[in-house]
């Protein structure tokens, strides 16, 4: 089958002062995805880090670059705008992909044939988040199930597994999860769901809590979703193929605010990448579970150890602020 006969998947990078973060995103993303009808995007906040335009501008496959000062509302919100795809993958710098092989072959069929998926989010997550979303007692959940019932009647959001025609399984969170990940990034997503959703909104101009990256455009975007009327389903791949990159003994990613980074930032241990790639088959026979893999299950750092606590769960915090350092303010020409 020639590449024009598969959808195009528009894979959009948000970038923003994190070059280590950004290099293993991009060649953790160009090794791991094995699909023959891609667009690239990176939109960079005008980053000051030395090394990081120029590293950009050496991506001759990257089909768009900009480079501007932005909110990251903003970054999202062109993408979208720019996107020729018929599906958005949007990306921040500060993951890895952890899985090669075709599996988005896979991700886009089930995407592509079942009109009520809405995001498939792609990162693996945390135990404790697999059991609050997938633990037998969620049928005790009556108020939430009443909910549902009000508002989708008998399209109720049942937790589904489902399966390509090559058997890759995906696992639905049912009414538990918003149908679209309203932060819009780490998910897949059809262009046209977000481009009927609307443009993510911003409600405060400032910096606000050093927690919230999107100034409120994902609590908007969450509000417009759940008045929408669309009855979509969020899903994730059994095998999940992208981890959170943790560099932060806190369990973090180290943040960008400003012209300042919070929380421990450091390039890769064990040079490009900070998490081992598996090839699709080694995992071949986790797809067989219920649950999907968590972080802590199969996430293997190199040269570092993640952050987990005494019962061996992966720490977890938005930001630390205990550890602040300037960004270097070189000049940049962004026009």
């Amino acid at each position: 089958m020639q590449p024009d006969n598969f959808p195009k998947i528009t894979i959009g990078i948000i970038s923003c002062n994190r070059l280590h973060y950004l290099k293993a995103t991009v060649e953790s993303a160009r090794r791991c995805i094995h699909y023959p009808n891609l667009e690239w995007i990176i939109d960079d906040d005008a980053s000051t880090e030395p090394g990081l335009r120029e590293y950009v501008d050496s991506l001759d496959w990257v089909d768009h670059k900009l480079f501007r000062k932005r909110t990251h509302a903003e970054a999202m919100n062109r993408v979208v705008d720019m996107a020729s795809g018929d599906a958005v993958l949007l990306w921040t710098d500060d993951k890895q992909f952890i899985v090669a092989g075709d599996w988005m072959l896979d991700v886009a069929e089930i995407l592509f044939s079942t009109k009520s998926l809405g995001s498939v989010g792609l990162e693996c997550l945390r135990r404790p988040t697999y059991k609050q979303f997938f633990h037998p007692l969620i049928w005790m959940d009556f108020k939430g199930m009443w909910l549902e019932l009000l508002r989708s009647g008998p399209r109720f959001r049942f937790s589904l597994r489902m399966h390509s025609s090559r058997g890759y399984p995906m696992r639905t969170f049912g009414w538990r999860y918003p149908g679209v990940i309203p932060s819009g990034v780490v998910s897949l997503t059809r262009t046209h769901v977000w481009r009927q959703l609307g443009k993510w909104k911003t409600r405060h101009n400032t910096l606000g809590s050093l927690k919230d990256s999107s100034l409120g455009a994902e609590d908007d975007m969450r509000h417009r979703y759940s008045q929408s009327g669309m009855v979509l389903q969020r899903s994730i791949p059994i095998v999940p193929v992208a981890a959170d990159i943790v560099t932060d003994p806190t369990g973090c990613s180290a943040k960008v605010r400003g012209n300042r980074r919070y929380g421990m930032y450091m390039p890769p241990p064990d040079g490009t990448f900070y998490y081992h790639i598996y090839q699709q088959e080694e995992l071949a026979s986790e797809q067989a579970r219920s649950i999907p893999l968590a972080i802590e299950d199969y996430v293997r750092p190199l040269g570092f150890e993640l952050p987990l606590d005494e019962d061996g769960i992966l720490r977890k915090i938005s930001i630390n602020p205990d550890i602040v350092s300037e960004i270097p303010q070189a000049h940049l020409d962004v026009s």
